[in-house]
């Protein structure tokens, strides 16, 4: 039921315009700026916008009165919809890293593996944030009450980065991390990933349940 959800999911709105011009974008910042890793970030903040646009489709097609109709449980259209994003989050990731290689060959220099498998574990560090945080408010209120949730994340790091940066924890963090093990770091960054797309579905079920559609 939740494979044939998120086939289902993708082909709503995979496809369209506007999700194919956000993944162009991917392809765009890995061409134009030449710092490697800068197109994976770019398709973790594309994957963080893109999480409300199931909704939006949700919306303006009734589908989520049809998730009502349906015999389907509102957990599996959770868990699903989770689904859907990781698939595009890795279409975008893929995207990403396939031109930051194509770029690298054509402009003649070398790539730094470990920094790349860093910045991707940050990414997906990020997806899970971003998850974690939209995925409760939009099934709960839908996209209409809920579409500025999707700025959140980001706003959210940005005020971190700020507030560590005035306090001077930067620093100190920056001189820390050159010792930490590379696969600590990946690591880290995949389960935290993990852990908030999990944390997103968890508490989001419940509050979708309460939700009448």
């Amino acid at each position: 039921m939740i494979g044939s959800f998120i086939r289902f999911d993708l082909t709503s709105w995979l496809p369209r315009r506007q999700t194919l011009l956000l993944l162009g974008f991917v392809a765009v910042i890995g061409i134009l700026l030449p710092v490697p890793g800068m197109a994976l970030m770019g398709a973790a903040i594309v994957t963080s916008l893109m999480i409300a646009a199931p909704f939006l489709g949700d919306e303006r097609g009734r589908l989520d009165t049809l998730y009502g109709i349906l015999p389907v449980s509102r957990s599996s259209v959770v868990v699903g919809r989770a689904g859907s994003i990781v698939v595009f989050a890795l279409l975008a990731s893929a995207i990403a890293f396939a031109v930051t290689v194509l770029m690298a060959s054509v402009r003649g220099g070398s790539l730094d593996w470990g920094l790349l498998l860093v910045v991707q574990a940050v990414a997906v560090a990020f997806v899970g944030l971003s998850a974690s945080i939209q995925l409760p408010v939009l099934f709960r209120i839908g996209y209409t009450r809920g579409r500025l949730i999707s700025y959140a994340p980001a706003l959210v790091i940005a005020g971190l980065a700020w507030v560590a940066q005035a306090i001077g924890v930067l620093d100190g963090a920056q001189e820390a991390a050159v010792g930490v093990p590379l696969p600590l770091v990946v690591g880290l960054g995949l389960t935290l990933g993990a852990v908030g797309i999990v944390v997103g579905v968890l508490v989001a079920v419940p509050l979708y349940r309460k939700r009448e559609l």
